[in-house]
C-alpha cells in the first residue's frame, strides 16, 4: 500500500506526534508513506508562501491508495480548497484530521475539554477573574475552536469576554511576547491569568512577563496547549491540555487501511484532558524521569551545534558559488556533513537536454511557462544513496522519483521538500527513511540556504546576461550585425599591436555603397536598409579570421586586417566582387548592390592614429569612385552620340 500524508509545519512538536502514530502502523505494515510538506505560515510573506505551498501540487493523487490530508496545517485557504479539489477528483479515499470535509473520512481531537476545564480551574479553584486569551491564526480551525470554547467558558462561569483581552497570535512564541505588549497597553486592568492557544505562546508570554518584573504564577497565571516536551520541562511547568496526537496518527492509518480493506470505519474524535502544575500555581504531580530528560537535552544541545556550524558555513559556501557545478559540488559536501541516509535534488527541467548546468539555462530571460508550479520534466543532479553520489536525467515529474530509487522492499518513508525561492519553484528534494527534517528544525534552514543560493546563481546568470547585450549593443551595429565605430576602435589597437610586433603589413578597406541615396528616393528607406544589410552580409562571407568588420557610417564599411600582400589584397577584393555579382543574380529587386572600394597596406607602427589608416583607404576608395564617375560619363556621352 502507498499513501500522501500532506502536512506543513512538521517541526512544530503537535505535527511530529501525528507523524510519528502514521509512521508507527504504516511501516509495521509494509506500507510506503509520502509525507509532503513545507514550513508556510501567517507570518510569511505571500510570496514565500507561494513558493512552500506549490508541493501540494506537486503529488498525482491517483498514484495513492489513500491520502492522509492534516489541512488545519496548511494556511492558505485558496490552496487548501484546490487541493481539496483534486482529492475528490481522483476519487482516492482521504482522512482529514480535525477538519470535516464532505466525502472525507474523519478523525480528529476535540477542542472543548481541555480548555473548558482550564478556564474553570483558574476561575474556580485559582479565583481567576481577568483571564485573558492568546489565540491561534484567525483562520486555523483549532484556533476557532479554541477560542469558541474560552469564550463559552467564561460566560458559563458568568465572566463577560472584553475584546481587548483577546489577542490573535500565530502558534509561536514571539505571539506570546506581542499578546503580553498588547495586553499592556490596553485601557483595561492587567490580567491575572492568561491562556494560550498553544505552549510555545505561552512560553513566549512568560519571558515577557518576567522581562517586565511580572512572576508567575504569583501575580499572573499562564497556560498553554499541546503539553510539549519544553512546556512540561520548563520552570515553572506549563499547566496545559494533554493531545492525543500519536493515537490520532495511528486512528488515521488505520481508517485508512480499513477503508481499503472493506471494513466498516467509524469516525472519531479524541478527547483532549488539561495537565494542572506548576504555571497556574498547582503542584506538580507527574514525575519526570530526570536522567531521559538530561540525556534528551544533551543530546539535543549536541546536534544543535552540529547543525547550526554546518548550516552557518553553508550559508556563506553555497551563496559564493558562481556556477551550477560548484554549487553541486558543495551541496554535495555539507549533505555528506549531515549524515543523511539518502537525499534527492529534483530540479525542473527547462530546456532540450539534461546538463548540469541545467540552472544556467533556467529563467534568464524570465521565460518559465509557470514560476509557481513544477515543470512537466524533472532531472536530479544529486542523489545521494549509500553514501555515493550520482545524477539522473529527464523523468516525468508524475513520477516524483524515477523507479530506481525506490526500493523494492516496502515499508519506507519519503519527505518531499519543495526547493524555491519566494514563488520561483525550482524543483524539490526527498529524503528517503531519514528524520532529519522532521526531528530537526535547522534542516530546513540548510534548505533554505540552497534556495539562496539557486536564485543568487539565477540573479548572476541573468546580470551577466544583460551586461552581455549592453555589451553588444555598444560595440555591434544594430542593423548589420557586425562591428560598429565603438567595436571596432576598441579591438583594432590589438591587431595594430600584433601587426607590429610580427612587422606584418597593416591592410585597410574602405567600401562605400554606390546608388544608396536613388534607392531611398525610389523605393523607401526600409529598401535601402536592405541594401546595406545585403552589403553587410557579403562582406560577413568573405570575412575571414581575424578581419575587423566595420559599418563605418551609413553606407560605409570598413575591413582591418594584418599580413596582406598587394597579391592578397587583390584577391579579397575580388572576393567580394564575386561576392556582389552572386547577390544580384539571385536577386529580384529592380535595383543592384554595388560598391566602390579601395584599400591601402601599410607598415605598422606603434601607436598609429587609427582615422588616419582609414582616411588613407578612404582616398583610396574616392579615387575609384571619382574613376567609375568618369567612365559612367563617357559611356553616357558615347550613347548620345
Amino acid at each position: 500500500m502507498k499513501i500522501a500524508v500532506l502536512v506543513a509545519g512538521v517541526r512544530f512538536e503537535s505535527q511530529k506526534r501525528i507523524i510519528d502514530g502514521i509512521l508507527e502502523n504504516a511501516i509495521h505494515d509494509g506500507t510506503d508513506v509520502y509525507i509532503f510538506t513545507c514550513d508556510a505560515w501567517t507570518y510569511s510573506t505571500s510570496f514565500y508562501n507561494t513558493g512552500e505551498t506549490a508541493i501540494y501540487k506537486l503529488p498525482n493523487f491517483k498514484d495513492y491508495d489513500g491520502i492522509i490530508l492534516h489541512g488545519d496545517t496548511i494556511c492558505d485557504s485558496e490552496v487548501m480548497r484546490q487541493v481539496v479539489e483534486e482529492i475528490y477528483e481522483s476519487g482516492v479515499p482521504c482522512v482529514s484530521l480535525n477538519i470535516r470535509h464532505k466525502g472525507m473520512l474523519y478523525v480528529g481531537m476535540e477542542n472543548e475539554n481541555g480548555i473548558t476545564q482550564i478556564v474553570n480551574h483558574l476561575i474556580q479553584v485559582h479565583n481567576a477573574r481577568r483571564v485573558n486569551f492568546i489565540s491561534g491564526p484567525v483562520e486555523n480551525a483549532d484556533a476557532i475552536g479554541r477560542l469558541k470554547a474560552f469564550r463559552k467558558a467564561m460566560q458559563d462561569n458568568g465572566i463577560s469576554v472584553e475584546e481587548d483581552r483577546i489577542f490573535y497570535g500565530d502558534y509561536h512564541p514571539e505571539s506570546g511576547k506581542n499578546a503580553v505588549e498588547y495586553f499592556s497597553g490596553s485601557q483595561l486592568q492587567f490580567p491575572d491569568a492568561i491562556i494560550a492557544a498553544n505552549d510555545e505562546m505561552a512560553l513566549g508570554a512568560f519571558y515577557e512577563l518576567s522581562d517586565r518584573g511580572y512572576r508567575v504564577p504569583e501575580d499572573v497565571m499562564i497556560t498553554g496547549y499541546d503539553n510539549t516536551f519544553v512546556g512540561k520541562n520548563h520552570y515553572p511547568k506549563i499547566t496545559s491540555v494533554n493531545r492525543p496526537e500519536v493515537q490520532l496518527g495511528r486512528h488515521a492509518y488505520d481508517m485508512i487501511k480499513d477503508y481499503i480493506s472493506g471494513k466498516e470505519v467509524k469516525e472519531k474524535e479524541l478527547i483532549c484532558y488539561p495537565v494542572f502544575t506548576e504555571s497556574c500555581g498547582c503542584k506538580d504531580q507527574i514525575v519526570e524521569d530526570v536522567i531521559d530528560i538530561r540525556t534528551k537535552y544533551v543530546k539535543e544541545k549536541i546536534d544543535i551545534t552540529t547543525y547550526s556550524e554546518i548550516i552557518k558555513s553553508s550559508s556563506a559556501d553555497l551563496t559564493g558559488a558562481v556556477t551550477f557545478e560548484q554549487l553541486l559540488e558543495k551541496v554535495r559536501k555539507y549533505t555528506e556533513m549531515m549524515e543523511i541516509d539518502e537525499f534527492y535534488l529534483c530540479m525542473c527541467v527547462v530546456e532540450e537536454a539534461f546538463r548540469t548546468e541545467v540552472l544556467q539555462k533556467i529563467n534568464t530571460e524570465g521565460n518559465m511557462p509557470d514560476l509557481t508550479t513544477y515543470t512537466p520534466e524533472i532531472c536530479i543532479p544529486i542523489a545521494y544513496k549509500k553514501g555515493q553520489f550520482s545524477q539522473y536525467g529527464r523523468f516525468p515529474v508524475t513520477e516524483l522519483l524515477p523507479q530506481e530509487y525506490k526500493e523494492k522492499e516496502e515499508g519506507n518513508f519519503y519527505t518531499v521538500i519543495p526547493i524555491h525561492y519566494q514563488e520561483r519553484c525550482y524543483g524539490y528534494c526527498v529524503l528517503k527513511n531519514t528524520r532529519v527534517m522532521i526531528d530537526s528544525e535547522l534542516f530546513h534552514m540548510f534548505i533554505m540556504n540552497i534556495d539562496n543560493a539557486l536564485e543568487n546563481l539565477r540573479k548572476q546568470n541573468m546580470l551577466n546576461a544583460m551586461v552581455e547585450r549592453l555589451n553588444r549593443m555598444w560595440v555591434y551595429d544594430t542593423l548589420t550585425g557586425v562591428y560598429n565605430r565603438a567595436g571596432f576602435f576598441k579591438y583594432a589597437p590589438n591587431i595594430i599591436h600584433e601587426a607590429y610586433g610580427k612587422n606584418s603589413n597593416l591592410f585597410v578597406l574602405f567600401l562605400d555603397l554606390d546608388g544608396l541615396k536613388s534607392v531611398n528616393d525610389r523605393f523607401g528607406h526600409d529598401e535601402g536598409d536592405s541594401l546595406i544589410k545585403a552589403m553587410a552580409s557579403v562582406l560577413s562571407q568573405v570575412h575571414r579570421h581575424g578581419e575587423l568588420l566595420m559599418r563605418y557610417g551609413g553606407d560605409e564599411f570598413v575591413i582591418l586586417s594584418q599580413g596582406f600582400s598587394s597579391e592578397k589584397a587583390e584577391d579579397y577584393v575580388e572576393q567580394i566582387k564575386a561576392g556582389i555579382e552572386s547577390y544580384n543574380a539571385l536577386s529580384d529587386h529592380p535595383y543592384k548592390l554595388e560598391a566602390s572600394m579601395g584599400y591601402s597596406i601599410i607598415c605598422p607602427k606603434e601607436n598609429m592614429d587609427i582615422e588616419a589608416l582609414i582616411e588613407t583607404a578612404d582616398q583610396e576608395m574616392y579615387k575609384t569612385k571619382k574613376e567609375k564617375k568618369r567612365r559612367k560619363k563617357e559611356e553616357a556621352g558615347q550613347k548620345k552620340k
